[in-house]
């Protein structure tokens, strides 16, 4: 149960009502943002933006918002983005690797179950959650392969959804049924 009630869309005011009103899902995540509404559009805009508008192929992506959800535990994250993983076309056991609490190359895992790409982003994801900046290396291991743009927009991605990990779980927020 969400640790602050979820504001009652019909008493939201006229501008954010209205913005709610058009949200394609009505999720509990975007509703309860509606008690910040000076900030709740561009907060669900940036979501949107990384999911729609993004060069970050969508395999990618969503493997790096499982890693995320993942390591920060954020279940709510999870549900939503495992299905959204799977639709997408992540291969199954790229997501159980992405939900492993820690991935190493040993006996039981080879470089032929975890592609090389999907080896960077975990990296890149671990790095910056358990350090606050991923190292030169693994930066330059990332533009190196993807490119610059993919590089920068991987980061924010993991920014983000760190960020909506902390948010889903210190107002613990209550999966959608």
């Amino acid at each position: 149960m969400a640790r602050i009630s979820y504001p009652n869309p019909e008493e939201l005011d006229p501008k954010i009502k209205e913005f709610y009103d058009n949200i394609p899902m009505k999720l509990n995540m975007a509703l309860m943002a509606c008690h910040a509404p000076s900030l709740v559009k561009q907060f669900l805009s940036l979501g949107s933006a990384i999911l729609l508008n993004s060069k970050t192929p969508a395999v990618l992506r969503e493997l790096m918002i499982l890693r995320v959800g993942a390591v920060t535990d954020a279940k709510y994250e999870l549900e939503h983005h495992i299905t959204i993983a799977k639709r997408t076309g992540v291969d199954e056991s790229l997501i159980k690797y992405a939900l492993s609490p820690k991935i190493t190359l040993d006996n039981s895992h080879s470089e032929s179950d975890l592609n090389q790409e999907a080896l960077l982003i975990f990296n890149l994801a671990d790095e910056i959650l358990s350090n606050g900046a991923a190292s030169k290396e693994t930066v330059d291991r990332l533009t190196s392969h993807f490119g610059q743009e993919i590089t920068v927009e991987l980061i924010l991605i993991c920014g983000f959804y760190s960020m909506v990990s902390q948010y889903l779980k210190t107002l613990d927020i209550d999966l959608d049924t």
